[in-house]
């Protein structure tokens, strides 16, 4: 865990941090999602920032063609890894403090949503999937149907690829106009701005622009954090996120 890393948008009574390659990873599919040593990283992780990985949530992010990369479940106590090996979903919620929900990321966007008013957590995946599902808004539509102010919201985006690195052959949604100033059309393909669009999203569904905050890391150049795009296709880093 890098110390000058981790966010300082939020108040003191949530927990937000990010592991890096130091900490190992806390996934490879190739040895299986649960094995042991995994396991074994992510509970060092949890006891070093004082957190039992039982009170942890983990999700995990399932790409096949059944899935819409939309889902958004609330989870509790009983969600946990002292009852469950994990949630398959896009974004965790919960309102229950104690109740730790773990995100492994390499390039996408591991997104925190905090409603320090209403006292509700959001850890979000917005990889490219996710991101034209519109996750982000609807994951703010979802705090608000339980009270939230749009307004009171605070987001934080962790370490992931940045525009410059975010490189695609193909990108069918380049013409359309929300994705026009997000898409940099060049000769060796399309350069895909996440971070830019998603921001965009919470502005127009009520956010205040000072209260998204944007981690200035770039996973496609930093040695510290596990990135897809250099080539290393089984380490994921951690976000964390409690209330306290």
């Amino acid at each position: 865990m890098i110390a000058g890393d981790q966010p300082t948008c939020f108040p003191p009574e949530l927990l937000v941090r990010i592991s890096s390659k130091s900490d190992g990873t806390v996934l490879d599919r190739a040895v299986g999602v649960h094995n042991p040593a995994i396991v074994t990283n992510r509970t060092a992780f949890c006891e070093h920032i004082g957190v039992s990985y039982g009170d942890v949530v983990y999700q995990r992010i399932v790409y096949d063609e059944t899935q819409t990369y939309d889902k958004i479940t609330e989870v509790k106590e009983q969600d946990t890894c002292k009852h469950i090996d994990e949630i398959q979903a896009d974004a965790l919620v919960t309102d229950e403090p104690g109740v730790a929900l773990m995100l492994p990321i390499a390039d996408c966007v591991g997104t925190v949503i905090y409603d320090p008013v209403q006292r509700r957590l959001a850890l979000v995946h917005l990889g490219r999937h996710s991101t034209i599902a519109h996750l982000m808004t609807k994951t703010i539509e979802h705090f608000v149907t339980r009270g939230s102010n749009p307004r009171d919201l605070i987001i934080w985006m962790a370490p992931s690829i940045k525009a410059s690195h975010y490189r695609m052959e193909y990108f069918d949604h380049a013409e359309k106009p929300e994705w026009r100033p997000y898409v940099d059309a060049r000769d060796d393909g399309f350069y895909l701005n996440l971070h830019g669009f998603n921001r965009s999203l919470a502005v127009n569904a009520g956010v205040l622009p000072a209260n998204i905050h944007e981690s200035p890391h770039n996973t496609a150049t930093h040695d510290e954090y596990f990135s897809h795009s250099v080539g290393d296709p089984t380490g994921r880093f951690a976000v964390l996120a409690m209330m306290r």
